[in-house]
């Protein structure tokens, strides 16, 4: 029978009809999108909750477009932003907005000039690296702590990301979380949810369903008259990674609106940076959070900034400003870039230094900030695997084949290693056709 994938991102909600084989139209069929819907408005500053509704219609909405297509479907595979909170009860009925991973509440400083985050962080400090060091401001852990710390938190509600309880509603259910989406909750070398951790966050209220795998569907849902199976939903990196084809002993470099480092280990281990559950029982080690789409855009934002704010036609300014960067001098005319415009692996205040008059254009910014993108993946890959010496590199991310100088940077920067491109214009929904056809398991 047919499968169908869903990515429920954080920009669009987008599916297709999946081939397991590889060779079949590049594994997933014509993509059908929705946009993810906006956040609530009339919030303080550095909120962002979104209706857990409004997402669950938007993606039955890119289904029903699908099963038009094919009647005959019946599983579906999901993907989803990793990070962020809502609480559902036992029937996957919401009990709270969807907190985005894009929320930073939790930085805002309190009466005693600390914040959530910090504060967290040392609550936290010696079971981090049991928990694979994850813990940043939109993470599920410190939005539920946030939650419980101001009398928000249901008791016995059930923990979700929003792919989760998108998929709770679906079925019915009490949402089941897959181990690639319990980011910080996990032991990572126990196996299962970190009890202290639940402590010492006070989550213990919560319910804890065992984490969800890909062999049993965690439920059932009708959608246009056709009855679904429906699988837990995993992290989007992952699948991402899965669907670009990493192998371990590569490097992986995935650019698009954010960038990670990342390579593939048997068996998690005592490292600085972060490590994830993958698929096929292995495990991600990654530095994520390092600046490149969201930047690069900002900048292009500037540059267009007075033509929109006087109605007149920019045209295709990401087209136009790339390619006047990829005709810039190979050293942006001395211009210095530091894209690190919110808080990431590498900072968060940017900056541009060596202004002349000569070199001050739009070529040469984008050029210098592209730089300083190789710049910040080569840094992390050494913090990754200090003094590696990578025979392969795996280059994956939108961005990456939107910004042909970044292929030439990194090739440069990595001059004894191959460098294989993703061939995959939609690498999530590709990962979902492989394990549509049993890999990842």
């Amino acid at each position: 029978m047919t499968a169908l994938g869903i990515d429920i991102g954080s920009t669009s909600i987008k599916g297709a009809v999946l081939h397991p084989a590889r060779d079949v139209g590049g594994a997933v069929g014509p993509v059908e999108k929705a946009p993810f819907p906006q956040p609530a408005g009339n919030l303080p500053a550095g909120w962002f909750e979104v209706d857990p509704q409004a997402v669950l219609d938007a993606t039955r909405a890119v289904l029903e477009v699908l099963l038009r297509q094919v009647p005959d479907a019946d599983r579906l595979y999901l993907c989803g932003q990793m990070g962020g909170a809502v609480v559902c009860d036992a029937t996957g009925h919401p009990l709270t907005p969807y907190l985005s991973w894009r929320d930073t509440r939790t930085t805002v400083p309190d009466a005693s000039r600390s914040c959530l985050l910090s504060q967290t962080d040392k609550l936290l400090a010696d079971l981090l690296p049991a928990l694979g060091n994850e813990l940043k401001p939109g993470s599920t852990t410190l939005l539920l702590h946030w939650l419980a710390q101001n009398g928000s938190l249901p008791a016995g509600g059930y923990a979700a990301t929003i792919g989760d309880a998108v998929a709770a509603m679906l079925c019915g259910t009490a949402p089941r979380i897959h181990p690639t989406m319990a980011i910080g909750m996990l032991d990572l070398a126990q196996g299962g949810w970190h009890p202290e951790m639940l402590r010492r966050l006070g989550l213990q209220a919560l319910q804890w369903l065992p984490p969800a795998n890909l062999t049993t569907p965690v439920g059932f849902t009708r959608v246009a008259g056709r009855e679904l199976q429906v699988f837990a939903v995993v992290g989007d990196q992952q699948c991402a990674l899965l669907g670009a084809g990493l192998e371990p002993g590569e490097l992986s470099l995935n650019v698009s609106t954010g960038a990670q480092v990342s390579r593939l280990v048997q068996r998690s281990g005592t490292v600085p940076h972060q490590t994830r559950h993958f698929l096929n029982g292995l495990f991600l080690e990654t530095i994520t959070h390092i600046p490149a789409g969201r930047s690069l855009h900002a900048l292009v934002d500037l540059l267009t900034e007075l033509s929109r704010a006087q109605g007149l036609p920019t045209g295709n300014p990401w087209q136009t400003i790339t390619r006047l960067a990829g005709e810039s001098s190979a050293d942006a005319g001395g211009l210095e870039a530091n894209i690190a415009f919110f808080p990431s692996a590498v900072g968060d205040s940017g900056s541009l230094n060596g202004i002349r008059l000569e070199n001050l254009t739009a070529g040469n910014l984008l050029a210098a900030a592209t730089r300083n993108l190789a710049d910040n993946l080569t840094r992390c890959a050494d913090r990754l695997a200090p003094g590696h010496t990578w025979q392969q590199v795996r280059l994956s991310g939108g961005l990456s084949r939107d910004l042909p100088l970044l292929k030439d940077l990194i090739q440069a920067r990595f001059p004894g290693a191959t460098l294989i491109e993703s061939t995959q214009e939609e690498e999530t929904l590709a990962g979902l056709a492989s394990m549509a056809g049993g890999e990842g398991h």
